[in-house]
Formats: structure tokens, sequence, C-alpha cells
């Protein structure tokens, strides 16, 4: 079975050191592997085309004709994806972001694509024809690894949640992540063996769950965490001691006792995170009664519009200047 790895960091850098070692832990229990380094690509960012050609013509229908589709179709053509990543800024770099906005998110949402499939292969949003690629359907387990360089933790605390907003549409089911810290230097983590050690468990976990269905799929990672969704540690503190996992979108309630917190999510709220079909689900929904709302006043927006667009203050980049 194929097993991809995305290299999202400099070429031998740290964390795809990393990748490398937990791909060999998983070929060595018999998994085909690969590894894309993103920063070999040449993807374009997504111009948020409300018409995007994308949803009814599929990758190679959008206006900009570079890599894209041919990362699309690696990661459909995968069964199970590993995805490897420094930390800039709390978070990780930008050349993933720029493929998840381009080619995952809404485009990738298996909840979404279900719909239009049910529909007659039609995006009921903008009353057109749908793309749906019926490899999205194909159950993968992932796993996540997320490299700092700063000795603390306070350093990376968006890391690995930003990049399960990469996995999440896809219904990727994450069952192991590492979040690393003290990785400082070029190389460092070739010093550091239990380190090394967690890469191996995660490709392992990640190949030994390639090939079974999502019910058999589980959480395999050494840390559990406080959601037991995402298994992280992030959280929205709301009113009257609720609590919301601001990845998963899950509310629980948080309790303390004698100097110890706890905190309890319900079975019912657990089967809404956006982790599961059924969370995406609902969000769909939410988003076709938004659409339905507006849609009664959308003739209006010509005439509201004109104001904005006679209005036009831009600063002209060197780059788009007159030659």
């Amino acid at each position: 079975m194929k097993l991809l790895g995305l290299s999202c960091g400099r070429k031998m850098g740290n964390s795809e050191i990393m990748l490398k070692e937990a791909l060999m832990a998983a070929e060595a229990l018999g998994a085909e592997v690969e590894i894309i380094r993103l920063i070999d690509l040449d993807i374009k960012p997504c111009l948020h085309c409300l018409q995007c050609p994308w949803h009814p013509k599929g990758p190679k229908g959008c206006i900009h004709k570079d890599d894209a589709p041919f990362l699309w179709d690696k990661i459909m053509d995968c069964d199970g994806l590993i995805i490897s990543s420094p930390v800039y800024s709390l978070t990780p770099p930008a050349l993933l972001l720029n493929v998840r906005d381009r080619i995952l998110g809404p485009k990738a949402d298996i909840a979404f694509i279900d719909e239009y499939k049910k529909a007659g292969y039609k995006d009921v949003r903008f009353n057109r024809q749908a793309f749906v690629d019926e490899r999205i359907f194909k159950p993968r387990p992932g796993g996540l690894i997320s490299i700092g360089g700063a000795p603390y933790s306070d350093w990376v605390t968006l890391a690995i949640p930003v990049l399960h907003t990469l996995t999440f549409s896809l219904q990727v089911e994450i069952v192991d992540q590492i979040q690393l810290i003290g990785i400082g230097a070029p190389g460092a983590v070739l010093l550091n063996e239990e380190a090394l050690e967690k890469a191996k468990r995660l490709g392992r976990n990640v190949a030994k769950t390639m090939g079974k269905t999502r019910n058999e799929m589980h959480y395999l990672g050494e840390e559990k965490g406080i959601c037991p969704s995402c298994h992280l540690n992030l959280l929205v503190i709301g009113e009257k001691f609720g609590v919301m996992c601001p990845i998963c979108g899950i509310k629980g309630t948080l309790k303390i006792e004698n100097g110890e917190i706890s905190y309890f999510f319900s079975e019912e709220e657990k089967k809404k995170s956006r982790l599961t079909i059924e969370g995406k689900r609902i969000h769909f929904y939410e988003i076709l009664d938004v659409f339905r709302n507006f849609e009664k006043r959308m003739n209006e927006v010509p005439e509201k519009l004109k104001k904005y667009e006679s209005y036009k203050p831009f600063v002209v980049p060197p780059s788009k200047g007159k030659k």
C-alpha cells in the first residue's frame, strides 16, 4: 500500500529527517513509500474565485496551470499520509498553508463531496455540476510531525493544530502526532535518539493502520491530550466554565475540584467533531443555509458594490508598474 510523505521544510532539514525515519520504519513493514518536497512544487496561491472552476471540473479546471493537479493525484492515490513540518512563528510555514488553501479545504471536503454525489453530481449551492473524485472516499490514516527550535512548548502552540487543518477535510484519520521542541540547529534531531524513535513509532502506526476501515482506525500516539477527538490541549474558555476545542469544535465543561481541573465532553458532542464526517456534514448544511439566506437579497449587491468599485487608492508594486 502507498504511503505518501510531505516534506514541508528545507531539503534534508530536521523535519525531513524525521519524515524519512518514519517512512523507513513504515517501509520495513511493507509500505510502498514516496516523498514530495513542497519546495520543489510550483503551486500558485488560490485567487478565491467564488465560482471556482475547480468545483465543476476538478484540479485541471483551475485557471492556474501548475503542479496542483499532480499533488492532488498523489494525495488521492495514497493509502496513508504523513506530513512533517518545521515551525515558523508558532505555525507551519506558509507554503504548507498555500497547499491547504489551493487544493484542500472545501475542495477536498469529504462531506461536501458526498452531498454533491447524492444530489446527482450537483453543487446545490450554485446549482451547477460538481466534480466528484471517488478516490476521496478511501479511508486513510495519517501522521503529523512538527519540529520547533525553541526549548519550550509555548513557541509551538499552533503548529500541530494548524497541521490538522490540512487533513480533516479529507477525513484523514490521524493515528499519531509528534511535536518536538529544542531542535534549533541543522541536523540536531540526529542527536536526539528519543525523537528518532518517536518517528519510527509514528511510521509504524500509520503503516499498520493502512487498509483498515475508518471504524478500525484509532489514535495510537503517546500523548492523548485533553481533547478526546484531536488529542491536543488547545481549548477556548467560554461562559460558565464552558470549553471548546478550536480544532474539533466540540464543546464541553470544565470543573475545578480540590484544586484539580477536569474536563467533560459528551458522546453527542464527540460525534459533532469536525474531524468526523458527520461534523463536516453539519457544516455543509450550515453553509447551505447561509447561501439561501443571502440569496433572497443578492439582487441588491450590484448597485451597492458600485461605491467600492470606484474607490481605488491602491499602491502599485514595482513588479506591476510600468517598465
